[in-house]
């Protein structure tokens, strides 16, 4: 299939984490094979336009975007609705990702969220996440969502609280639970194959991902190499969930952080228990797993647009511009466009665990940005602790971010029951609700539902920053009142997240 971009007309989808890329216009040379990667993160086979088009796909298929003319290597519904994105958002949503009417748990975005990782790393002891969730407390954070990451467990796919590091892992969340915390722990769909737990499911056939010989298959992924559970298989879904299941009853455990299995970390020629496995199918199982729990979050998930939990982006590294603080809204974006509406950004100041090694250089400043940018998206998350790594000054401004988030959310919890009902994205940006402006290319700035605009100050060493106002009146406590359509200098010291109210 082939066709030609129509004058101005600029393109979303494919793969949330190349959202820095988009949109793709009659300049962009950029090509995908959605059957072998996803850039780590969520991947739909959807491709929506300015113009009011948009490509779908039940199945992974290859694209190419090539100076305005745009191939697939299958074939794909080209289709067309009123001429704008938001047209094109609502018809391919209504056909291919409906909204069933089902809420994900309204603590992800009532308060802040908390994860350890950033923080602790590979020391999850019982007396360092104590102190962490102590410490939030006692420096007026608002209690939420709690995750405890990777290293709290024996070992991968041995989920049982490792002795050495807890002696009485329920007391612990018990602690956490009377201090207002909802409680999460991390998993992988991973099985270590040194194990008891191993050797049980190598030897029945109808368990764990296999070779074409039949012999269990050896995962390379980023903690190494490991057997993998089938989630398509009833014996493999049935042994996870009684795990968490256990977890849940006999710890307190209210959740889970669902890590891992995406599409460009499985190899080719696995084999499941139907038979060969599409990659992508093998992602959604392990999506569909994750959703069967009401406190769970997702980073790599496949064809999950509607679906009602809570998708993290992927790590940003603790840096401003690459991977880092640049790409945080372009990214957003493409998640929203896509039925990805229950957004969390990653963890303020990014989650790259290298970042945060003893003796790495932070940039207060960054971290400061990072937390205003995060303050007003559907959620937020936190780990390394701002009262460890900054000065006091600059420790107050983030907590001025955390204390801006719970103010709002009470509005965000409307929108999220909202957008459960009529899959309207939360997180838009200013081309969805004011088509036919040449806000196409507008990418470092945000509508937080139809009230709030939001335009956080992404480069070092700014103190303004160039703001599009679209058409109505906006009021900003810090910045002045502003008559759109118009663009204006905004006055933005290091203690200012320009953000705006419509009147």
């Amino acid at each position: 299939m082939q066709f030609t971009l129509l004058p101005g007309e600029r393109w979303w989808g494919g793969a949330i984490h190349h959202g820095s890329k988009m949109p793709l216009t009659a300049a962009s040379v950029y090509e995908i094979d959605l059957s072998r990667e996803c850039a780590g993160n969520q991947s739909v086979p959807f491709f929506l336009s300015s113009a009011g088009r948009y490509l779908w796909s039940d199945d992974p298929f290859a694209i190419r975007f090539d100076r305005g003319t745009v191939t697939t290597d299958r074939g794909v519904t080209l289709a067309e609705s009123d001429g704008t994105l938001a047209g094109a958002y609502r018809t391919a949503m209504r056909a291919h990702f409906p909204f069933d009417g089902r809420v994900p748990d309204l603590r992800f975005y009532r308060t802040a969220q908390y994860n350890t990782w950033a923080e602790l790393i590979y020391e999850q002891t019982q007396p360092a996440i104590t102190a962490y969730a102590e410490a939030i407390v006692s420096h007026g954070y608002t209690p939420g969502v709690f995750m405890i990451d990777d290293s709290w467990q024996t070992g991968y796919g041995l989920w049982r609280f490792n002795r050495e590091r807890f002696d009485d892992a329920r007391t612990m969340i018990d602690h956490l639970h009377r201090l207002g915390f909802t409680v999460m722990v991390w998993i992988v769909p991973y099985l270590c194959a040194d194990s008891p737990e191993f050797r049980e499911a190598a030897a029945d056939p109808a368990r764990l991902l296999r070779n074409p010989d039949g012999s269990p298959a050896i995962l390379k992924w980023w903690n190494g190499y490991s057997a993998a559970l089938d989630m398509t298989s009833e014996g493999d879904i049935a042994w996870l969930r009684g795990v968490c299941d256990g977890l849940m009853r006999d710890f307190g455990v209210d959740g889970f952080k669902c890590d891992g299995g995406s599409i460009d970390g499985y190899p080719d020629g696995l084999i499941c228990r139907n038979g060969p496995a599409t990659k992508a199918d093998l992602t959604a199982a392990w999506n569909r797993f994750a959703l069967s729990y009401k406190v769970s979050e997702v980073k790599d998930t496949w064809k999950a647009g509607g679906l009602p939990f809570n998708q993290r982006l992927r790590d940003k590294s603790h840096e401003w511009h690459g991977q880092g603080l640049s790409c945080l809204i372009s990214d957003a974006i493409a998640l929203s466009l896509t039925g990805h509406a229950y957004i969390c950004p990653d963890m303020v100041g990014g989650g790259s665990w290298v970042n945060f090694l003893p003796g790495a250089p932070l940039d207060q400043e960054l971290i400061v940005r990072f937390a205003q940018a995060s303050a007003l998206f559907p959620a937020m998350q936190f780990s390394v602790a701002p009262w460890r790594v900054l000065t006091a000054e600059n420790a107050a401004l983030v907590k001025k971010t955390e204390e801006l988030h719970v103010r709002f959310g009470g509005y965000i919890c409307e929108q999220v029951e909202r957008t459960a009902v009529t899959g309207e994205p939360i997180l838009k940006p200013l081309a969805y609700d004011y088509p036919g402006r040449g806000y196409e290319d507008v990418t470092d700035e945000f509508l937080l539902g139809d009230e709030l605009l939001v335009a956080p100050v992404l480069e070092k060493g700014a103190v303004t920053r160039k703001v599009v106002f679209p058409p109505g009146v906006w009021v900003s406590e810090d910045c002045g009142t502003y008559e759109g359509p118009c663009t204006a200098e905004v006055t933005a010291p290091l203690s200012v997240l320009p953000w705006f109210s419509k009147q």
